[in-house]
């Protein structure tokens, strides 16, 4: 049962370590340089994914382990 726990803790921080280096790169800053406009409402939707994603794993992982 670790390993399943282990594989998604590593899917997770893999997700969130790419999101930061493609937000932080330098082709996407000078790509577009609108990115850095309503970053709040961007940084909001992309918390909710998160927070929404981990809500769903934990239950799945409560549930796995209570079986």
């Amino acid at each position: 049962m670790t390993f399943p726990i282990i594989l998604v803790i590593v899917v997770m921080v893999a997700g969130f370590a790419a999101t930061i280096a493609i937000g932080q790169s330098r082709a996407n800053k000078e790509g577009n340089p609108d990115y850095f406009r309503q970053t709040g409402k961007k940084w909001a939707n992309l918390s909710w994914i998160y927070v929404i994603c981990t809500i769903a794993i934990v239950a799945v992982l409560i549930y796995a382990l209570n079986r």
